[in-house]
């Protein structure tokens, strides 16, 4: 008995396995070496493919952005690497500043962390009447029912 309670612990170690998982952006070292200051917004679009995001907020950029995650068994990920690429252009669409950072440099980007419903998945009144029924999960709901 000691022996099976034994082995179906190592099982359960050896298969909290950890890996990198990749986001984002893959960058290709030799595209972004042929990015120059003057190069047409198409031209960059071509070489480096779409962006990660594109910002008209604070001029014309394109920011590409990569990330590496070290991932553990279920415990929560932990970024052990980042690159953001910001091409920056004019108002002729002409590369006007390339500027490279990594996750040493810190935050850089102010992320908006509102979220977009899409189209179609909007609750209905029907939905939102019945959303709750059968989730008891706070405490004031379970100690004031009757059960």
């Amino acid at each position: 008995m000691k022996k099976i309670l034994l082995l179906l612990i190592l099982l359960n170690i050896s298969s909290c396995s950890s890996y990198i998982e990749r986001r984002g952006y893959l960058f290709d070292e030799e595209n972004q070496k042929e990015i120059r200051i003057g190069m047409q917004k198409s031209e960059v679009y071509q070489l480096m493919g779409s962006p990660s995001t594109e910002s008209q907020e604070n001029g014309n950029k394109f920011y590409y952005t990569s990330n590496k995650f070290y991932k553990y068994a279920f415990l929560n990920p932990k970024e052990i690497e980042r690159t953001i690429l910001v091409v920056s252009f004019n108002e002729e669409d002409l590369t006007e500043n390339i500027e490279k950072y990594s996750l040493k440099d810190g935050k850089i980007i102010n992320y908006n962390s509102n979220i977009t419903i899409p189209g179609g998945t909007e609750a209905t009144i029907m939905q939102d009447l019945f959303d709750n029924t059968g989730r008891y999960t706070s405490k004031e709901a379970i100690a004031g029912s009757i059960f």
